[in-house]
């Protein structure tokens, strides 16, 4: 078993090989793997000392697979922000005059403290919405091409790089995409009944 510090000295002596693992597996991500990698560290130092700590028996595997759950963190966090673009439909005008208001009067420590639960509801909503949706694709075979085809989109493959590793046309590729963000987006207006959620990840529904 493997104490707190000398799991801290494998991250350090690990750290290349997982930077190289990081921008392989989430190319999305490429830019971003500094800041990824200094708030693990920064997490373990934090996790390393807590009472109820248990070193991992192999501390590179346990490592690695912590690195790909951040990752996979940020990318849902980034998918949120593509399911926005997608369905906001309020005009430029619109949008100008919330963005002076915002601007002219400032949010309140209240507003802001509401504005942070309801980000935090949001990831936490929308992660458990990407894993009913895994469960979904699982059930019949005809679904898991468009499990695939998202996942590979969320390590940051384009249609086209998702046609070629599936030997399929692009058109399809689209398809599945947009099914899959469909499917997302009814299951969070159907889990957020009070729409509080709702209303600011698809602005203008």
């Amino acid at each position: 078993m493997t104490d707190g510090a000398e799991v801290l000295n494998v991250f350090m002596r690990c750290r290349p090989g997982l930077e190289r693992f990081a921008r392989t597996a989430f190319p999305r991500l490429a830019h971003d793997v500094d800041d990824l990698l200094q708030e693990i560290w920064l997490e373990l130092q934090t996790k390393v000392v807590s009472s109820d700590f248990q070193a991992p028996r192999n501390c590179e595997s346990w490592l690695r697979m912590l690195v790909r759950s951040r990752a996979i963190d940020r990318l849902r966090s980034m998918e949120r922000q593509v399911f926005l673009s997608l369905t906001n439909t309020r005009g430029d005008a619109s949008k100008s005059r919330e963005r002076v208001e915002l601007e002219d009067n400032g949010p309140s420590p209240a507003t802001h403290a509401v504005e942070q639960e309801r980000r935090r509801r949001q990831g936490l909503l929308l992660s458990d919405v990407l894993v009913e949706f895994c469960r979904w694709c699982e059930e019949r075979p005809q679904r898991l091409a468009i499990k695939e085809a998202y996942e590979r989109s969320l390590h940051g493959q384009s249609p086209a790089q998702i046609a070629a590793a599936m030997g399929v046309p692009p058109a399809s590729v689209h398809q599945w995409l947009h099914q899959a963000r469909e499917w997302v987006r009814q299951r969070v207006a159907e889990r957020d009944v009070e729409r509080s959620v709702f209303l600011t990840l698809y602005a203008g529904q």
